[in-house]
């Protein structure tokens, strides 16, 4: 338990209130007497009762801050040795743990810290946790998120880790790894959370964890509610065999769990850490005071290389006692403040292995199901991406220590934390978006250039941070062939899940006459074309054209038409497979907008065009394909026919190439129920039409 000074007997009487004392597994303690020594009111107010009576706060944080806590409330409530709960120890069962040595090597007395509980280059431990995040009855007081529970399970592992870039890079790397339970002791999934409105349980009362206390042989259970007044406690150290009891527990005041904690300067995690220090066997850098000076694997904290202190540390300055300087104020077991401790030694690491291996044999795993750290945490194994969603979590992930750029960052720094990693081929030419906007935390990302891994400075083609609310999208064109890199991190200390939104907007080459400039010679009577990834010109048609969509022509295209005859000429865009609207301008000359058209139509068969004006033989005119619709593209056939002045001798003859045939035939019926095969004048291309062309089949005009 972490505290400011030594617990007096009234001390114990405040922040021990519902700790039991030394007792069978069968004999568990109900809540706090009556009336109860630290009690958290629906209103926010704090009232504690002790030996100069009671006094109120009206907060929490206000009690935190003030002197009752730093004499009397504790940093934490760890029981006395002869107050502790205790009990047999449970039958060794099969599981992930390595096993060597005995469990007299990190018994409650003495430590023996044998090179064989090193976890370099050995395995490491996962720990299954489940968080029960307990509220007072109306629900209004110690709500804990998700988000902030996940960030809470990240300072574990910086700190137990002791991860590169983190505040725990000082320490001993003790290979301990905490994930959230994915499964519940009846097999069903979970997150590893769970929620109770309660205010006697909220206030740390009436034996809660008979209630909602998972199989602690094989979870470690942490309870979020008032922890009695204290910052934090557990009822007994990992070697008196509590493991299987219902009362074996963390217990954390709720305002002091992860980034959401507010109670400043203890606000950081560090308690949590402190407090799985003592489930794993640690005992304070200063118990024993100065007798630990000798013998020191037998008295004290029972570990040699934290120096022996008479009393806590309880700011971050260096400490001189017992004789001689030291750093334990540093030490996750002394009791300063959160922004100052960074490590455990490494008889400390020993110490809380042996615990796992023959006191807690049951909790740790080599694989717990569905957790860990990302597969995608280190660069190397980055995931492939695909087009669309591609959900992704930075939940445990480690700090790469590649960073951004100052470019790429509002306010944040170029740090790129919790980071992990996607490839990607680019399968054509054009403009990559990525985007995790909507993610559970605050979120940042980079894209690099290259087949390998960068590193910072390297090749950094695009970032992004805080551009949808505090999250990312960015775009970067590419190429075909290209591979690049994905980092997905956070600018700050945060982790969470999202979804790496992969959209490539291909750049395909446009039509050959996407431009009146480039217009395409038409020749003959049918020529097909395509509007597919065509521009617009910029300018709309006469609403005279139109029939309802307005004046606008989207992506169109262009063609050039010389009359053959002087007479009638008629140009149709019928039968396209997307909605058509066209126009023909006199001359040569590219028109503009202050240009009429000689002629333009929309929705004349079904929602193409036709058109029909006089022409005189050899004049040019510029024939315009489009879409009144922003966005409708695709192919069609452009009819073209001259019918001359005076009637025409051989109508039968619809292109013009001197014979009627099939030719014929497939523009009449191309033209059917227009006016653009229409042989007979009748006004209508129809069975009329059809017979008099069968008629003149085979013969020569």
């Amino acid at each position: 338990m972490r505290s400011f000074l030594a617990l007096s007997a009234s001390i114990v009487s405040l922040s021990i209130s519902a700790m039991a004392t030394a007792q069978s597994r069968n004999s568990p303690r109900s809540g706090p007497s009556s009336p109860p020594a630290f009690w958290v009111h629906d209103d926010g107010t704090v009232e504690v009762n002790n030996t100069d009576g009671q006094t109120k706060f009206q907060n929490i944080e206000a009690y935190l801050e003030s002197e009752l806590f730093e004499v009397v409330g504790g940093r934490c409530g760890l029981p006395p040795e002869d107050e502790r709960i205790s009990g047999p120890p449970l039958d060794d069962e099969p599981g992930g743990v390595a096993g060597g040595g005995s469990s007299s090597d990190c018994s409650c007395n003495q430590t023996n810290p044998s090179a064989i509980y090193d976890a370099q280059g050995d395995i490491t431990y996962q720990i299954p946790v489940v968080f029960h995040v307990i509220r007072n009855s109306a629900g209004t007081q110690g709500n804990i998120s998700e988000a902030c529970i996940q960030n809470q399970v990240l300072t574990l592992n910086e700190d137990f880790n002791a991860i590169s870039g983190s505040p725990g890079a000082p320490g001993t790397n003790c290979q301990i790894e905490f994930v959230l339970a994915s499964v519940d002791p009846s097999g069903s999934a979970t997150n590893g959370i769970t929620y109770s409105d309660n205010s006697t349980w909220f206030n740390d009362g009436g034996g809660y964890y008979n209630s909602l206390a998972w199989d602690t042989s094989r979870y470690m259970n942490v309870y979020t509610n008032t922890a009695s007044g204290a910052l934090g406690y557990v009822p007994a150290l990992g070697c008196s065999n509590i493991d299987g009891q219902a009362q074996d527990r963390i217990v954390i005041l709720y305002s002091a769990i992860g980034n959401c904690a507010t109670s400043s300067p203890y606000n950081l995690g560090r308690t949590l850490t402190h407090e799985v220090g003592h489930y794993f066997g640690l005992e304070h850098t200063f118990a024993g005071g100065c007798s630990s000076s000798s013998n020191c694997n037998n008295n004290g904290d029972l570990v040699c290389d934290t120096l022996p202190q008479q009393n806590s540390t309880s700011s971050c300055s260096s400490s001189s006692s017992c004789g001689q300087s030291h750093n334990n104020q540093r030490n996750y077991m002394d009791y300063s403040i959160d922004s100052c401790m960074n490590q455990f030694t490494y008889e400390q690491h020993l110490r809380m292995r042996c615990n796992l291996e023959h006191y807690r044999v049951q909790l740790p795993c080599t694989d717990c199901t569905g957790s860990g750290i990302p597969e995608n945490d280190e660069c190397s194994g980055a995931i492939a991406l695909v087009d669309g969603p591609n959900e992704g979590t930075t939940f445990q992930a480690t700090y790469s220590g590649v960073t951004s750029e100052p470019s790429c960052s509002t306010s944040s720094g170029i740090a790129v934390r919790n980071d992990v990693w996607y490839s990607y081929t680019v399968p054509g030419n054009g403009l990559l978006t990525l985007s995790t906007c909507g993610a559970s935390f605050n979120s940042r990302l980079n894209i690099w250039d290259g087949g390998s891994c960068p590193s910072s400075g390297g090749p950094l083609l695009a970032c992004s941070d805080n551009d949808c609310g505090d999250d990312a999208i960015t775009s970067v064109f590419v190429f075909s062939g290209q591979e690049i890199i994905v980092q997905v991190g956070s600018p700050v200390n945060e982790s969470g899940n999202f979804v790496l939104e992969l959209a490539l907007d291909e750049i395909i080459d446009p039509p050959v006459n996407d431009d009146c400039s480039d217009a395409t010679a038409i020749t003959g009577a049918v020529t097909e074309f395509t509007t597919i990834d065509a521009s617009g010109s910029g300018f709309g048609l006469p609403l005279s054209c139109s029939t309802s969509s307005g004046p606008e022509v989207f992506s169109d295209v262009w063609f050039s038409w010389t009359a053959p005859c002087t007479g009638f000429a008629t140009i149709a865009s019928c039968g396209s497979e997307f909605d058509s609207r066209l126009a023909v301008y006199a001359g040569s000359t590219c028109p503009s907008s202050n240009i009429a058209p000689v002629s333009c139509a929309d929705n004349i068969c079904g929602d193409d065009a036709s058109v029909t004006f006089l022409a005189l033989e050899g004049q040019a005119f510029l024939i315009r394909v489009g879409s009144p619709v922003d966005g409708d593209e695709g192919q069609g056939s452009l009819f073209v026919d001259c019918e001359p002045i005076g009637g025409n001798p051989c109508p039968e003859d619809l292109n013009d190439d001197g014979t009627i045939n099939g030719a014929d035939l497939g523009l009449l019926l191309a033209a059917w129920g227009t006016d653009g095969a229409d042989i007979n004048d009748d006004g209508n291309t129809n069975g009329a039409d059809l017979g008099l062309l069968l008629s003149a089949w085979g013969q020569d005009c």
